[in-house]
Order: structure tokens, then C-alpha cells, then sequence
């Protein structure tokens, strides 16, 4: 039971970071401003810019990120293209959702620039599965390998395996607490930017509505990337001024489990005005209830997300902002980290990179680019 519950997190939490789940399959989007590091950039500069003009109506509100990733990279080394041909094995964790399929392009893209022969492997959300692949990369003498890990304590004994053979592995989301130690045997990781994205959220919701009432829908399920974020949410909102009302979890994962949720976060505080969301679906379906409950003005402000359905819902006014990651570019920065490893070039590599996201909102929405 133990070992499903993990699993079942794990699947949840691939949701989730993929922005919405098998549930909306394809309700995920590209970076809004493309996929390079000067958008990254900017958008940080935009966020700081933000949370400076809040910094008046709440005393304690940072005027530029200053949460536990605040240090963290943005990029892994560009490395340098090598004679020799070099095998990296790409550990999927579910290509089937459709940020996982950018993310996958992004490194395929980049793979060939570098000459890679690129081994792909999708373990469908089954860790024993991932256990499979990883040990068919191994004897198929790959250089390096790229996994995002289905449940990374299942990789233990292999990941021990490929640093006696000197293969180098490196990680995407092995955990979503950058404070926390990496698991062993990953060499580095790009983290998914769960506290900025929070930050982001706080900063943004402030300046439209400062001292607003603001709640939070959850999963009930015992996902770890979730909890923290909620935590983050909460956090972030209360240092920006934000008051906080209260959280409830969606008891499934499903616009059927959402819909309860935010009714029932409606009814415990009458004079809510903001309701927080962790993927797309939850966001559009806080948005249809929000309106039928005759409450319009309460603004939906979701963590991930920006497929065709969510940019119409901001252009509408229906949604207030999206946090948008850049998908492609992870996936380039992720073969960038393992060739680095593999070619000795740049070490040691840092142990998390931090490759943040855009802020969707009305001002810029016309330039988001959906995944379809």
C-alpha cells in the first residue's frame, strides 16, 4: 500500500507539473515569450517590478523573489560540441501529456545540434517500468542519462550502478522542496520552479487586489509537489498582505471532484475574492462556478497552464493570470547538463538549476503560444 500511495503521488505530481493531467490532456502550454533565458530573465524583473508597487500596501512584501530558489541558476553551461558521438538516454516519465511532449522536442532539438544519439525511453507513469528502461539504457552503453523519475527511491540501486559504470545521471522534479536534499545518485537537477510560481501568484494578485481575501484549491491526494505548493501559496500571499481564507482539496482529480471544492470554498468565507488553482481544468472549472454561484468578480489565478482554452478564458476576463513554464527549454537544458557531464566540461554542475516561468495575464496573453 505504501509503495502504491508513492506511486499514485508521483502520477499525481507528474500531473500537476505538467500542468493539468491525464483529465486535460492537452490543457498545457509553451512559454508565453517564447523559450530562451532572456524571457526567463525578464519575466523575474517583471515579477520584482510587481511586487515592488505592492510593497506599500503590505510592509513585509519582498521587492524582488527572495525565496529559497532566489540563488539557484537559471541555465546549466552551454558545453562545447565534441568529435567524439556521444548516446544519451532520455528517461520519460509520460509523454502523453503534452508539456512532457515539448519538453521532449526541446531535448531532441537540442540533442541533434550537439550530435547526440538520443535513446528515449517513456515509462507511461510506471516505475517499475522506468526501473526496466533504466537498466536497458545501461546495457545499451549510453554516455549519460536524463530521467524524470516516476518514484526516484525506485532508481536507488540503479542510479548507485551507473556511477560505478561513470554514467552520469541527471534529473528533472526529483523533488519539490529545493531546501531538501537531492536524492542520491543524481549528479543534478532542474527543479520545477514550484515557490517562484507561488511567488509569482502572490505578487501578482496583490497588485490588482491588495488585502484581498484569497483561498486555495488542493488534491487531497498525498501529493508532495501539491502540498508544498499550497504551502507556498499561503505563504507568499499572507507576506504580500494577502488575507488568507482557507484551502480545500479536490477529493478527485477530475472537473467532477473540482467543482465541489470551490463551491465549498465559496461558502466558507462569503467575501472571498480570489481563488488559487494547480492546473488548468481546475482553473476553468472555478471559473464556470464562480459565475453560475453569481460571484463573477471572484478572479481565478492558476499555477500552470496557458493551453488555447485558458488564454481565451484571460482574454474574457474569466481567468486573472496563468504562470506559464518553458517547456522546450527544459527539455534543451536537460541534454545541455548531461553532455556537460558526460564531456567533463563545466563541472562540477550545479546541483539544482531553476529555469522559471512567465506571468500570463490580459497585458500579455495576445503573445502566449499554446501547445497546439
Amino acid at each position: 500500500m505504501e509503495h502504491q500511495t508513492r506511486w499514485y503521488g508521483s502520477l499525481l505530481a507528474a500531473r500537476k507539473l505538467a500542468a493539468g493531467g491525464i483529465a486535460v490532456a492537452g490543457v498545457v502550454a509553451l512559454t508565453a515569450c517564447g523559450s530562451s533565458s532572456k524571457d526567463s530573465t525578464s519575466t523575474s524583473s517583471a515579477a520584482a517590478t510587481t511586487a515592488a508597487t505592492t510593497a506599500a500596501a503590505a510592509p513585509d512584501a519582498p521587492t524582488a523573489y527572495d525565496g529559497p530558489a532566489k540563488d539557484l541558476p537559471t541555465t546549466f553551461p552551454a558545453p562545447t560540441k565534441q568529435d567524439k558521438p556521444l548516446k544519451i538516454g532520455y528517461l520519460q516519465i509520460y509523454k502523453a501529456l503534452p508539456t512532457l511532449a515539448v519538453q521532449q522536442a526541446g531535448a531532441e532539438a537540442r540533442a541533434k545540434e550537439l550530435g547526440v544519439e538520443l535513446i528515449v525511453k517513456d515509462a507511461q507513469l510506471n516505475p517499475q517500468t522506468q526501473v526496466s528502461q533504466f537498466k536497458q539504457l545501461l546495457t545499451q552503453g549510453v554516455d549519460a542519462i536524463v530521467a524524470y523519475p516516476v518514484v526516484p527511491e525506485s532508481l536507488g540501486p540503479l542510479l548507485a550502478q551507473a556511477k560505478k559504470a561513470g554514467v552520469p545521471v541527471i534529473s528533472t522534479n526529483a523533488r519539490p522542496d529545493v531546501t531538501k536534499p537531492l536524492p542520491a545518485g543524481f549528479a543534478a537537477d532542474l527543479e520545477a520552479p514550484l515557490d517562484h510560481e507561488a511567488y509569482s501568484m502572490a505578487a501578482h494578485a496583490a497588485k490588482v487586489q491588495p488585502g484581498a481575501k484569497f483561498g486555495v484549491i488542493g488534491n487531497a491526494a498525498p501529493i508532495a509537489a501539491l502540498k508544498y505548493m499550497a504551502e507556498r501559496e499561503k505563504y507568499w500571499g499572507e507576506r504580500f498582505g494577502l488575507k488568507f481564507v482557507g484551502q480545500v482539496d479536490a477529493k478527485q482529480d477530475t472537473a467532477a471532484g473540482y467543482g465541489p471544492a470551490v463551491n465549498e470554498l465559496l461558502a466558507k468565507d462569503s467575501g472571498i475574492q480570489q481563488i488559487w488553482v494547480y492546473n488548468d481544468l481546475v482553473a476553468l472549472t472555478a471559473a464556470t462556478v464562480v459565475r453560475s454561484s453569481g460571484k463573477s468578480d471572484v478572479k481565478i489565478i492558476t499555477n500552470s497552464g496557458a493551453q488555447t482554452p485558458v488564454l481565451q478564458a484571460i482574454k474574457d476576463g474569466k481567468i486573472e493570470m496563468a504562470y506559464q513554464l518553458p517547456w522546450a527549454e527544459q527539455g534543451s537544458q536537460l541534454i545541455d547538463g548531461a553532455y556537460d557531464l558526460a564531456t567533463g566540461q563545466h563541472l562540477p554542475l550545479p546541483e539544482t538549476t531553476s529555469l522559471r516561468g512567465t506571468v500570463i495575464t490580459k497585458d500579455n496573453v495576445d503573445s502566449a503560444k499554446p501547445t497546439e
